[in-house]
């Protein structure tokens, strides 16, 4: 097993373009953008090459941290915490996932993380440190109508009222829309304990938006022309994930988040999305309620840290 790296970007945009679980974080587009909003990172992508199997990519970006004695670089598959893991054009072996682990292993002074997709268990052995996580998911292939009438009761009720209540939604047209975006993200993680993730500047979500034509979505909700709701969804091969969302409390008995993700599926829907993962709940029971009103499923994938 050789271990190429950094791998081609061309490389790696065909193996994502073909692999069947690939998602939007799994693109050299994605990592382009951590590299460009996240000071010290770097895209780096890494090869594998055998006589026994096609090429692999494990998409990654890398951070080099300076010890007493050493350097140590830092690869993240994929950055900040999304998922990550191996692309290829068909279903790994255990025994080719096996060998690409101790190929990740001989790199001098490296460390790591690569959170697995829920369709590609990695099951990666020791010295990999696993944790479980788990997100929700939606299996569309079906009419909205279809999908929509498996809301549970109450959520259906607050769509109505934010129907009635006025409240629109629209795509960002502008990047001063994402501006706005980032004030209310910047409102409501006031609202949230800092564990609750990291904060992100407003680079990121301009750099993210700028390649809109990829897959990217900005959801907007607005009531009286004013924005009080947004949400990120991701779109890649017949997979959508919803990233982030942020709001304005003051516009909660307005229901916009609910009509947002109603929206956004309906979108799915018409456009021959199988599933919409709606990503972790940082283990809230409000938030996993949330999602399984719109009939989501819980699912499990693992996360593994290593270090050489």
């Amino acid at each position: 097993m050789i271990a190429q790296h950094p791998v081609s970007t061309d490389l790696w945009h065909t193996l994502a373009q073909q692999c069947p679980w690939a998602t939007y974080f799994h693109t050299p587009a994605w990592a382009q953008t951590i590299a460009a909003s996240i000071p010290g990172m770097r895209v780096h992508g890494i090869g594998f090459f055998d006589d026994m199997a096609g090429p692999v990519v494990l998409p990654a970006v890398a951070r080099t941290k300076k010890r007493l004695l050493h350097t140590i670089t830092e690869y993240k598959s994929m950055e900040p915490g999304v998922y990550g893991g191996f692309l290829a054009e068909k279903p790994l072996t255990p025994e080719h996932v096996s060998r690409m682990a101790e190929a990740l292993c001989s790199l001098k002074h490296g460390a790591g993380r690569i959170v697995e997709t829920p369709d590609m268990p990695l099951h990666l052995p020791p010295p990999f440190i696993a944790k479980t996580i788990t997100t929700h998911r939606i299996i569309l292939g079906r009419p909205y109508a279809e999908i929509a009438a498996a809301f549970s009761r109450g959520q259906k009720s607050n769509i109505r009222q934010a129907l009635r209540k006025g409240v629109q939604i629209r795509m960002a047209q502008t990047e001063q829309d994402i501006k706005h975006y980032y004030c209310l993200y910047q409102q409501t993680r006031q609202r949230w304990s800092q564990e609750h993730g990291p904060a992100y500047p407003q680079s990121l979500f301009l750099n993210l938006y700028r390649h809109q034509n990829s897959g990217v979505q900005f959801w907007l909700a607005e009531a009286d022309s004013a924005i009080i709701a947004g949400i990120i969804v991701l779109v890649w091969r017949q997979t959508m994930v919803y990233w982030h969302g942020c709001s304005l409390q003051a516009s909660f008995k307005l229901y916009p988040n609910n009509l947002l993700h109603a929206k956004v599926i309906e979108w799915a829907c018409d456009h021959g999305i199988n599933y919409y993962d709606m990503g972790p709940s940082m283990d809230l029971p409000g938030v996993v309620r949330f999602k399984e009103s719109f009939g989501a499923v819980a699912q499990s994938f693992t996360a593994y840290r290593w270090k050489t």
